[in-house]
């Protein structure tokens, strides 16, 4: 079903989103990574009320925002806001910009409580926009933003053209007696894996696992095929998991990667960029583009290189040219709320 409110209009199910939203999806598949590939799983699923898009056109008829409202494994996700502007045409935009991003809002709120919106994530002037008009639609109730961001990250993307040569950036090990394997996980890594997800939520917060929830993610990580590992083992002890690498985005063209993460023991070792490499290389035999979300934070500066170094882009020094497609996107919380997990 579908209903409309100004330019706003409501949809239940993704089998119902008309051909100008995919259309947009499809011509900027990157940055509708964060709800494209969720998008064409339901398409062929039956309605569910639990999960809604509202898409709003502009005065041209031309897709400008989509809203997503959805439900994932392991609970609700965030509000998810893309749009086909960068940041430089949004903050042009301005008042114009304003008013869509109300038109939003309001349409949201008309069929779901406020409670359900513990969080927003988009290109950062969007979700900017959207807390703050969101807070004062509900200044009624106890709901208000967290003051800071949940997630401050840049959007980021490598293509067979700026993968790196490996000889260039990844260090090769110094340790005769170490010897590796980098492949898919199967069900024999669960419990290696089980302990890695619920470690890497932790750098996450709010977003933590409990023992149960990570053996949840790490099974479905298996089965479907979306998780790599290096294995290391030194002289006679057994082997171990060094570094796993996530994907679970992933449409036509593009797929992103959403784990990346060693355990502090294996850390120094270029295992990260080492795994990273090789799973680019396995998904550019079929896709043209890898893209992820990497923190802005100092703490995240050691990732930012590991990336930059595989070669990702836009990520070499701060206040650098800027790179078309990539973008500052923010994640902001609101409390209190009903929160979910992405």
């Amino acid at each position: 079903m579908s209903a409309v409110v100004s330019r706003a209009h409501r949809f239940t199910s993704a089998s119902d989103l008309p051909n100008s939203v995919w259309d947009a999806f499809r011509q900027n598949e990157s940055a509708a990574n964060i709800i494209l590939p969720f998008a064409e799983k339901a398409r062929n699923s039956p309605s569910d009320e639990q999960n809604l898009w509202i898409v709003l056109y502009d005065d041209s008829g031309s897709v400008e925002f989509v809203l997503s409202c959805t439900k994932g494994l392991l609970g609700d996700y965030p509000i998810f806001i893309f749009t086909p502007k960068s940041s430089a045409q949004l903050e042009n935009g301005g008042r114009e910009i304003t008013q869509s991003v109300s038109h939003l809002v309001s349409s949201l709120l008309e069929v779901v409580h406020p409670t359900r919106v513990f969080s927003v994530f988009s290109i950062a002037e969007v979700t900017k926009q959207f807390a703050r008009i969101f807070q004062e639609t509900v200044k009624e109730t106890d709901i208000k933003a967290k003051n800071k961001p949940y997630y401050d990250a840049t959007f980021t993307f490598c293509t067979k053209e700026t993968l790196c040569n490996p000889s260039h950036a990844i260090s090769p090990l110094r340790d005769d007696s170490i010897v590796i394997s980098l492949r898919r996980a199967d069900m024999s890594h669960l419990g290696g894996l089980t302990v890695l997800c619920k470690e890497f939520a932790a750098t996450s917060p709010p977003y933590l696992l409990d023992d149960q929830a990570a053996e949840r993610e790490a099974t479905s990580l298996i089965t479907n095929q979306k998780v790599w590992v290096h294995m290391i083992k030194k002289g006679d002890d057994a082997w171990d998991i060094a570094c796993l690498v996530a994907t679970t985005r992933e449409s036509d063209n593009v797929t992103a990667v959403t784990k990346v993460y060693t355990p502090e023991r294996w850390r120094k070792r270029g295992c990260a960029a080492r795994l990273l490499h090789r799973v680019c290389q396995e998904i550019f035999q079929q896709k043209q583009r890898v893209v992820l979300y990497v923190g802005n934070s100092d703490d995240m500066a050691t990732a930012r290189g590991v990336y930059n170094k595989v070669g990702f882009q836009g990520l070499n020094r701060p206040g650098g040219d800027p790179v078309e497609g990539v973008e500052q996107w923010l994640e902001i919380g609101f409390e209190p709320t009903t929160r979910g997990f992405w």
